[in-house]
């Protein structure tokens, strides 16, 4: 579903839109941007914070079209958000260190971005915009975002609030999260594993091929994999990994905790070693998944050839084909490739960082397991 443009006119879906009503940048199915130009010459770009239908969008742009729009557009929500980060970030240094933190900061400014035009938080708008995130991405950014308006209301920045709307407590008419959808994602079988991984070959992207093997060896997820590096994740001829998901769930001290002993792990040394090789050609990227980019731009990277967790599943999704399987079933693969090697679903479980054993399950490949040989008989 996208906007067309015939000749001044645009479309979406077949149908026309209002004047100055334009798709998201973003391109999320039916959110809008309403862009008009004040008398300043300058234009003023409001962002809808809910998902609209197109005859809805329409009308509002009527609405918004005929309503004063004023000069600058409001910056207290971006101004509340930087002001927090450091506030944590001062408290609490080695937050910087942290993938989890940053991974917390990105929602922080997409929630800024999303309420940049909204001068009062209410609980409306709120349910709105959390409605319209996914199940995983209110069940991630809950347990922060209850800290950053815990914060916000002790400054007394979100007056129209009287409680806090991501509070856990039942008797408060608290913002919910959605029943995790059923799992529609194809496993990610053997044969379509080295499909994508000779495709990745093929365009180029050696990183991927070792982010693959790493994570299919580990069961490590695809933000755990892009943020190892030589000089802090790998000591003495060990691989070290504090599992990032399980650190924001469980804290520094009860957080899963893996080492590989490399010269135990052959398969695994050897793409420690290529990934080594890589680094030198990628500038001496610190990081074992490095990949110069063609466009070089700045960002947030702490290095040219750094590559992020969305970069990777950019890479992931251009080398797959018809298939809609994702990264992350690599480690549906590696749980079943265990269970098959005689392994139980506890110890695959403790290697996944998982809280029970029917999460563990969840992973492997049905199709894929093993048979228990029955030696049980009766005589006679």
């Amino acid at each position: 579903m996208h906007a067309k443009t015939d000749s001044m006119k645009r479309y979406y879906d077949g149908i026309e839109l209002a004047p100055n009503l334009y798709t998201c940048q973003r391109g999320r199915k039916n959110r809008w941007r309403f862009k008009k130009k004040l008398d300043s010459g300058l234009h003023k770009t409001v962002t809808i914070p809910q998902a609209l239908s197109v005859h809805d969008a329409n009308l509002l742009a009527v609405e918004l079209e005929k309503a004063e729009m004023p000069e600058s557009p409001s910056v207290a929500t971006l101004n509340y958000v930087n002001s927090y980060i450091s506030y944590q970030e001062n408290l609490n240094p080695v937050l910087k260190e942290k993938q989890a933190w940053k991974n917390r900061t990105y929602d922080f400014g997409r929630f800024a971005n999303d309420f940049a035009d909204v001068r009062i938080i209410d609980l409306n708008s709120l349910r709105l915009w959390w409605d319209d995130l996914s199940h995983y991405q209110q069940k991630s950014q809950q347990a922060a975002m209850r800290y950053f308006f815990n914060w916000l209301m002790g400054r007394g920045h979100v007056p129209r609030l009287r409680f806090n709307p991501f509070t856990t407590a039942d008797d408060l008419p608290r913002l919910l999260v959605k029943q995790a959808p059923k799992k529609e994602r194809p496993p990610c079988t053997q044969d379509l594993y080295f499909k994508i991984y000779n495709e990745a070959g093929r365009q180029g992207y050696e990183c991927l091929q070792i982010a693959m093997s790493i994570s299919r060896y580990t069961t490590l997820r695809r933000g755990d994999i892009c943020s190892l590096r030589f000089d802090k994740d790998i000591t003495d001829g060990r691989l070290q990994i504090v599992v990032n998901k399980s650190l924001a769930q469980k804290g520094a001290v009860r957080a899963t905790r893996l080492e590989w002993v490399l010269s135990d792990h052959p398969i695994l040394k050897a793409q420690i070693d290529r990934a080594r090789e890589l680094s030198l050609i990628n500038y001496r990227c610190p990081f074992i998944i490095s990949h110069t980019p063609e466009i070089r731009k700045n960002s947030a990277k702490s290095h040219l050839c750094e590559v992020t967790g969305d970069r990777l599943r950019k890479m992931f999704t251009e080398c797959r084909g018809d298939s809609s399987t994702t990264f992350h079933e690599i480690r549906g693969l590696a749980a079943t490739l265990f269970k098959v090697n005689g392994y139980t679903d506890e110890q695959i479980q403790g290697l996944m960082a998982h809280e029970d054993k029917a999460t563990t399950q969840g992973y492997q490949d049905v199709n894929a397991l093993p048979f228990d040989t029955v030696t049980m008989r009766i005589e006679g």
